[in-house]
């Protein structure tokens, strides 16, 4: 049975398909709150060394006049404030201060202002000064397992079937996220946010595949996944894990792929009923004649070739394509992860910058699709990485004094990373020859995992000097547009099949006059012969 033909005559657009749209969006929410929860939940507050002087009580002092007392003061960016991680000594039995001004590392913990985050992981396992570090750990760990959820959930999907996955990963979320909550171990919280991390990815992939069920609305579902995915902060797993078991239906292609062809007649026929579309046995019969009409016209040589991740990198062209689009996703998810992970330093309120943030993403899906629509992939990408890049820059030589300015340029950055990185998932599909295309993204994809591990470490260097981070983002989003400029524009062109065919495309766009390929006179009579078959289904 050819599904291809079976959906042409099913519909594009019926009320099946709009419901599965809604509630596979949906999906996006609990996994945009895992991803985003660790601007919260690893928030740092203000926080300076226990000590006895700061509690006036015995003392006669204020608290500020104690804390003066106890805690040094140090320079930051010009600014006098009150050390971190310093304290001076005390040495006599009273808690009185010596007379000299040694000071000695936070031995006896920290104590940190709740005036804004009453609680956070890092007030909990004191992640702060020699043990910054962890906290920045916790979420690369985090990245850690949404890189292997792709692979292990993508093989369980492709052997199991999609909705069994989908509904295995949002039980599991559920389970590990409600255990991460009321953890009190670092190590323990850890592993959980890794199980999260690789549940998340894979109930999130799991149902963008179940809902690319034609060809045409890959990029709407995508698209309007990512939408819903960052913008709620609401408990939404219960909400997610019931209505699917009964409202969703495996993937009939994954069935008809899996030989399980009584069941997916099953599905056709439900789709059917609930878009209003009749479907009897003389047109199944009629769609499978359809099928073998397909089927004979596929040349021996293309259904015998084995292709393997070798093929990647085996021609010039697709040793271009797989290079630049390897070094794109590296750069855009780390530069993504990082703009949005780091909300939390930006001048001004927390939870005010969190929702302006999400608001600006909002904005820019809906850019991203329009301008894909009218620009192509290679423009829009090339254009939005390098406002991205340049917002970064400038962030980076603003006075630290001006942080209103600062959080504007951040803001930017995030605007342009997002319509760049929206518009990339879809170029990338759409560059690599149909026979290796789930080999070309996958690879790339589990490449820029390595980004969304190193981001939360590449923050940390603002230790160092405050506008490196930034620096390192604007330069980054300049390599990463200037990869993609070698690549060829993929809207509105016919799609190479195989590698050999994009070498051929790629000798024809850079010599007009070129002789045409061997094989463009038997693809001219496949595509008369797919016009055919396509006008056979809309007669059924």
């Amino acid at each position: 049975m050819d599904y291809d033909a079976v959906l042409q005559h099913l519909g594009e657009s019926g009320a099946y398909q709009r419901r599965l749209a809604i509630l596979l969006s949906l999906i996006g929410i609990p996994a945009g709150l895992h991803v985003g929860a660790m601007t919260f939940i690893a928030a740092i507050p203000d926080h300076h060394c226990r000590m006895p002087q700061t509690t006036p009580a015995g003392f006669n002092l204020t608290l500020p006049a104690a804390l003066n007392m106890s805690i040094p003061l140090e320079e930051v960016e010009g600014a006098q404030r009150l050390s971190r991680c310093r304290r001076y000594d005390v040495t006599d039995q009273f808690g009185w201060l010596n007379s000299t001004t040694t000071t000695s590392t936070c031995t006896d913990g920290w104590e940190y202002d709740q005036s804004q985050y009453h609680s956070s992981i890092v007030s909990q396992y004191d992640l702060v000064c020699d043990r910054a570090w962890l906290r920045e750990m916790a979420q690369s760990i985090f990245m850690a397992g949404v890189g292997l959820g792709g692979i292990v959930f993508g093989f369980m999907s492709d052997r199991f079937g999609r909705h069994v996955t989908l509904m295995t990963c949002l039980l599991l979320q559920l389970t590990f996220g409600v255990s991460a909550a009321f953890t009190s171990n670092l190590v323990t919280f850890a592993i959980l946010r890794f199980l999260v991390g690789a549940v998340s990815n894979g109930a999130y992939y799991a149902g963008f595949v179940i809902g690319t069920v034609q060809e045409n609305n890959r990029r709407e579902i995508y698209l309007h996944n990512q939408n819903i995915s960052w913008r709620y902060e609401v408990p939404e797993h219960l909400f997610s894990l019931f209505p699917y078991a009964r409202f969703l239906s495996e993937s009939p292609r994954w069935l008809i792929f899996a030989k399980k062809t009584d069941e997916a007649r099953k599905v056709i026929e439900r789709i059917a009923k609930e878009n209003g579309v009749s479907l009897s046995q003389e047109t199944f019969e009629k769609l499978n004649g359809c099928a073998k009409v397909q089927q004979e016209q596929t040349t021996p040589s293309n259904r015998s070739r084995k292709y393997s991740v070798i093929d990647l990198v085996r021609t010039p062209q697709m040793r271009k394509i797989t290079l630049a689009m390897n070094v794109a996703w590296l750069i855009s998810v780390c530069v993504y992860y990082s703009l949005m992970l780091g909300t939390s330093q930006l001048v001004g309120d927390h939870y005010v910058n969190f929702v302006l943030g999400a608001c600006v993403e909002i904005v820019a899906m809906f850019v991203a699709w329009v301008t894909m629509d009218r620009w192509g992939r290679k423009r829009p990408f090339i254009i939005f990485i390098f406002v991205a890049g340049v917002s970064c820059l400038a962030a980076a030589g603003v006075p630290h004094d001006l942080g209103v300015i600062t959080t504007t340029f951040a803001m930017a950055g995030r605007f342009g990373i997002s319509i760049g990185f929206c518009t990339l998932t879809v170029y990338s599909a759409e560059v690599f020859p149909t026979v290796i295309r789930n080999m070309g993204v996958g690879q790339a994809s589990m490449v820029s995992r390595l980004g969304g591990v190193m981001a939360p470490f590449i923050g940390l260097l603002g230790n160092v000097w405050r506008p490196l981070p930034l620096l390192m983002y604007g330069v980054l989003s300049c390599v990463a547009g200037a990869a993609v400029t070698v690549l060829p524009e993929t809207h509105g062109i016919s799609l190479p099949n195989t590698p050999e065919d994009l070498e051929c495309l790629a000798r024809r766009l850079s010599i007009p006059s070129a002789a045409k390929c061997p094989d463009e006179t038997e693809s001219a009579t496949k595509s008369s012969d797919e016009t055919a078959v396509y006008e056979m289904v809309s007669s059924l």
